[in-house]
């Protein structure tokens, strides 16, 4: 754990209260699966927490929702899916694509096949009293009937060409580790639980439909190696796929039992988190982790669609305006560069003479004809030559000027 420094123990002892049992916030137990902000970062499925452990090893974390070339700049992509899919030919094209064009890439998929919510439950029927344990085992069987329904909906085997599962299996805990990752880590004090069998794909499987003449074709060398990095009882649970041509990698986990919020309370858990954290270290300098948090299938985008680093003059480079659009803004700039720049050495304006008396009598006509009123503007001439004059100064009723006469 080389850039492992410490974690937030603050957040682990928040999540040990709420374990400890409170039956009575059962109804607001927040069960969001696989994010990490928001309200979804105090879930017992949430993810927070190992991403605050990559913040503490020193990588800089963000979350997205679809796959944009912004989030492909980053050097570590974990996604927890939601729903029991796994990557399909447009993500699996991306990924691939990705390793390739970048140096030191991981994409690390933890599969669904766990609901950390259940185990809330079973801890806390162990802790509360015993008026409250009817209402924790209520809560724990509205939990395991939500699980299976979802779990229902999916197929006994499925293959999504990164590794296959098979959910036709029972639910274990596993009992003994292996593997480089079980090095300094106590198997029994670890709840690693497998509800599926997780198949990851073999040399043969990667090539099976190769096509050596389609220039087109994925960099599939980029997996064609594995390696069991952690076993329960002899079976995977996490799995290394990469190659010899490259340093970017696949991190294949089976499911979430030792990385979601609430495993990782377990110490032990934390220590395989942080084994997980420094496999995916393969730069010296800051890397940057991208959480890829998604609600069913996963959209991949391009550079056209993503809206990354927009600057709002896009249209100008889109047909017809891209043929006339840029001539126009460039002759603009020059006409503006044109008309408004003084060009000169700069000599200060006169001053405004308040002493003029041709502005006063200019001022005096522009309100006479602001009146509109031909009559009213002969009347006050006669007015001002007579004052000038010493006569007798006619003055014109209200009325009648009201009436217009």
């Amino acid at each position: 754990m080389a850039r492992f420094r410490h974690f937030h123990w603050l957040f682990l002892l928040l999540i040990s209260t709420v374990v400890s049992g409170c039956s009575e916030k059962a109804e607001i137990l927040p069960t969001v699966y696989g994010k990490r902000s928001g309200e979804a970062g105090s879930s017992v499925n949430g993810t927070r927490a190992l991403s605050e452990m990559f913040k503490d090893a020193g990588f800089s974390v963000r979350s997205y929702g679809v796959v944009s070339p912004r989030m492909l700049r980053s050097d570590i992509i974990v996604w927890f899916p939601t729903d029991f899919n796994g990557p399909d030919e447009d993500l699996r094209n991306a990924i691939l694509n990705w390793m390739e064009t970048g140096e030191a890439r991981t994409f690390v998929i933890v599969g669904r096949d766990f609901d950390a919510s259940i185990r809330y439950w079973s801890e806390v029927i162990e802790t509360v009293d015993a008026d409250k344990k009817l209402d924790a085992m209520r809560q724990r069987s509205l939990a395991i009937e939500d699980f299976d329904q979802l779990r229902n909906y999916q197929t006994a085997k499925s293959d999504y060409y990164f590794y296959q599962t098979d959910r036709a299996t029972p639910q274990r805990v596993v009992k003994n580790l292996s593997g480089p990752w079980a090095e300094e880590i106590d198997a029994s004090k670890t709840r690693i639980e497998l509800n599926s069998k997780m198949i990851p794909a073999t040399y043969d499987s990667i090539y099976e439909e190769y096509d050596e003449e389609d220039e087109n074709a994925p960099p599939f060398y980029m997996i064609e190696d594995q390696e069991v990095l952690l076993a329960g009882d002899g079976e995977p649970i996490a799995v290394w796929m990469g190659s010899e041509y490259s340093d970017s990698q696949i991190i294949l986990i089976n499911n979430g039992s030792f990385l979601l919020n609430l495993p990782l309370v377990n110490p032990e858990h934390r220590k395989l988190a942080g084994k997980l954290i420094n496999e995916c270290d393969l730069y010296y300098e800051t890397e940057s982790v991208a959480f890829l948090e998604t609600d069913g299938p996963v959209r991949v985008l391009n550079a056209d669609e993503s809206t990354d680093g927009n600057t709002g003059w896009e249209w100008l480079s889109k047909w017809p305006l891209n043929l006339v659009g840029l001539q126009m803004a460039w002759w603009l700039i020059v006409l503006c560069f044109a008309l408004y720049p003084i060009f000169g050495r700069p000599k200060r304006l006169p001053a405004a003479e308040t002493s003029d008396f041709k502005k006063h009598v200019e001022a005096v006509g522009d309100l006479l004809q602001a009146t509109d009123d031909h009559g009213y503007a002969q009347l006050r001439l006669q007015q001002y030559h007579q004052v000038m004059k010493g006569d007798t100064v006619y003055r014109r009723s209200k009325t009648r000027r009201t009436d217009g006469n």
